[in-house]
């Protein structure tokens, strides 16, 4: 099994360091102000915001193993089969994907009889295509 991180454009974890100090800053005067108490909704939904932003950042990998590409974002994952991946092409497409970069890889798949794709953005992505390339 060979893992791999997803790249981190700079702007994405600019704007995920900024929301945090933000954040931080509300519930430090919260503190301050001795309101946390008087607030718990406040204060639990600031801490769980700060996690629910680091989320994607810890934990999106890309995972290949004997037979499958198994993706894995947030509480979110993808297992495709090596075997129906029909291609691997560079992209910029900014939809929505498991990816922390817009230096990414669309990986054309066939799954259930139809045509899918899913964008990735693996820091090394010459070892990753040859990853995904190798005979099981």
């Amino acid at each position: 099994m060979q893992k791999f991180r997803s790249k981190k454009d700079w702007w994405i974890l600019g704007f995920i360091i900024a929301m945090t100090g933000l954040l931080i800053q509300l519930l430090l005067t919260m503190y301050a102000k001795g309101t946390m108490a008087q607030y718990p909704v406040h204060t639990l939904t600031y801490v769980l915001t700060i996690a629910v932003l680091w989320w994607p950042v810890w934990n999106t990998q890309y995972r290949v193993e004997a037979d499958q590409l198994v993706i894995t974002c947030m509480f979110l994952s993808w297992k495709i089969p090596l075997s129906s991946i029909q291609q691997v092409s560079p992209s910029t497409n900014s939809v929505s994907s498991p990816a922390l970069s817009l230096d990414r890889l669309r990986i054309d798949y066939i799954k259930e009889g139809k045509a899918k794709f899913v964008l990735v953005s693996p820091k090394d992505k010459t070892a990753f295509c040859q990853a995904l390339q190798r005979p099981s």
